[in-house]
């Protein structure tokens, strides 16, 4: 097993990105939920309920797609792609409508500021140092099996 790449030196040297690109793009998939919640609001008694639904499949979406960028996967970063396109997309085509103009320019911040996250050098090292790992790991059960 390569020395450089034990599971305390990845933490230490990728975690600070992988997290950022994380909560950006949590936190722009959250922001385009209320957008969209303020533009076509929904009664007062479903208001929860659209809300926490919204936030557990945006959760779970994330998570998923990030546990396979984490294991090793790298197209699992066109996930997050997509997702932060379908944020920058509604935030465009609902501009102005109900919610305050800082919203919309947070809206449109936010995933702009992902996606420069996802095509950072230390995030594209990341992606190498987990397919390398994938590939050590890969390596190690064909050998002890």
């Amino acid at each position: 097993m390569n020395q450089s790449l034990d599971f305390l030196t990845i933490l230490r040297r990728h975690f600070p990105v992988f997290i950022a690109a994380f909560f950006l793009a949590l936190f722009s998939l959250a922001v385009c939920q209320i957008l969209l919640l303020e533009v076509y609001p929904p009664s007062l008694d479903d208001y929860g309920i659209y809300m926490m639904l919204g936030s557990c499949g945006i959760s779970l979406y994330l998570c998923g797609a990030n546990l396979l960028v984490i294991r090793g996967r790298p197209w699992a970063v066109w996930l997050v792609v997509a997702a932060m396109v379908v944020c920058m997309l509604v935030v465009l085509v609902h501009w102005g409508r109900r919610a305050p103009d800082v919203m919309y320019s947070i809206g449109l911040l936010l995933p702009l500021a992902a996606l420069l996250t996802l095509n950072s050098k230390r995030y594209r090292a990341m992606l190498a140092a987990m397919v390398e790992v994938r590939g050590q790991r890969a390596a190690w059960r064909k050998r002890f099996k």
